[in-house]
């Protein structure tokens, strides 16, 4: 009986060995970070078409009720885009050179004179 007990003991290990193999080896791969992304964006990239649809849509019929094409307004959509990011920009390189001036007068150095501002030299 004992070898019995064995023999048995051997084949459910072996069987559960083998089932935990087939298992691993039949499990999907994981697809690569980007598709999981963009797997994870694609509800919400619908929804902005569906927003950017409308948007344009309105401004359309904006622009009927206007006088006006709706290239025009889509035009002065852009231009003032295009003055925002400009402005952003400048503030930007604002910022950018005073953290610089800042560094360098925490190094002990001394600043270069901001736009305007008067700085005293003792001689």
């Amino acid at each position: 009986m004992a070898r019995q007990d064995n023999d048995f003991l051997a084949a459910f290990g072996i069987g559960a060995v083998l089932g935990i193999g087939a298992a691993l080896l039949l499990r999907p791969a994981r697809p690569n970070p980007r598709k999981r992304l963009q797997k994870r964006m694609r509800p919400h990239v619908r929804k902005l078409g569906k927003s950017a649809s409308r948007a344009r849509s309105a401004a359309r019929m904006a622009a009927r009720e206007a006088g006006t094409s709706a290239d025009d307004v889509i035009h002065a959509g852009r231009e003032l885009l295009a003055e925002f990011r400009g402005e952003v920009a400048r503030i930007l390189d604002e910022a950018r050179e005073e953290l610089r001036e800042l560094a360098l007068v925490q190094a002990g150095e001394t600043a270069r004179p901001t736009r305007g501002a008067e700085t005293e030299r003792d001689d």
